[in-house]
């Protein structure tokens, strides 16, 4: 039976089912009219249907332990049944780090590392992080298509993504650069975090074609990570491609 709390009257309602990644039914998840005393309890089946007020709202469908789902300004101003359709609500993952959704969960990515050289005197000092050499035979590579990419930050402790130069460096400084502060570093990857509670955020990258590397950063800089070859000083992070 479909348990609905109904504070406010109205002849405009909601419509639509809640599911997990493999279409089993979500039983007891929320849907809420935000600033609205309109609420539904979904019922077992995975339906909701929810009578409220004609007007423009803010909508959430969300349960313990899943990523809610939001529709902003939901234009529902006719007395008539809008429907949302089948929701499909992702788990929050248990696994801590920067992760990416794939096979219907968020999972960790292949990791890898950048190199740090550094030499020079007085103007031809540099000090430059970079990839290896033959990256792409030493270390696992994590494909991607151009576009939107969804990840997840539980609790990763910090990161920053680069698009990588010509050479595969993500982060040059000199005494002669051109820059302010002496720092070169390639175009940062547009990002969108959205937090969902504290430590953990749904964080959404546009990444164009070309080769990206997701430093782990931690109080503004690089943080050292495992490397497979001991021989060198690595530092953390995952090597992205992009078609």
């Amino acid at each position: 039976m479909l348990l609905t709390l109904i504070l406010a009257c109205g002849s405009t309602r909601f419509e639509g089912t809640a599911v997990d990644v493999t279409g089993a039914p979500i039983n007891g998840a929320t849907l809420t009219v935000i600033g609205h005393p309109c609420q539904s309890v979904v019922a077992e089946d995975g339906t909701f249907d929810l009578p409220c007020s004609p007007g423009i709202y803010d909508i959430t469908l969300g349960q313990a332990g899943y990523i809610s789902e939001t529709w902003t300004n939901y234009q529902a101003t006719e007395k008539k049944t809008y429907t949302l359709g089948e929701t499909v609500l992702v788990r929050i993952p248990d696994e801590k780090g920067l992760l990416v959704f794939k096979g219907g969960s968020y999972r960790a990515m292949e990791r890898g590392f950048l190199v740090k050289s550094s030499g020079g005197r007085g103007k031809s000092q540099y000090r430059h992080y970079c990839l290896p050499e033959n990256a792409d035979d030493r270390m696992p590579i994590n494909p991607f298509s151009a576009g939107k990419v969804a990840f997840f930050d539980n609790a990763s402790g910090g990161w920053r993504p680069w698009r990588l130069d010509e050479q595969g460096c993500a982060y040059k400084m000199s005494p002669s650069s051109d820059t302010r502060w002496g720092v070169d570093f390639g175009e940062k990857a547009q990002w969108e975090e959205t937090e969902l509670a504290p430590e953990k955020s749904l964080v959404v990258m546009t990444l164009e074609p070309g080769r990206y590397f997701v430093s782990d950063w931690s109080n503004g800089f690089f943080q050292k990570g495992p490397t497979d070859d001991e021989k060198l000083a690595g530092y953390g992070g995952f090597y992205i491609k992009v078609e």
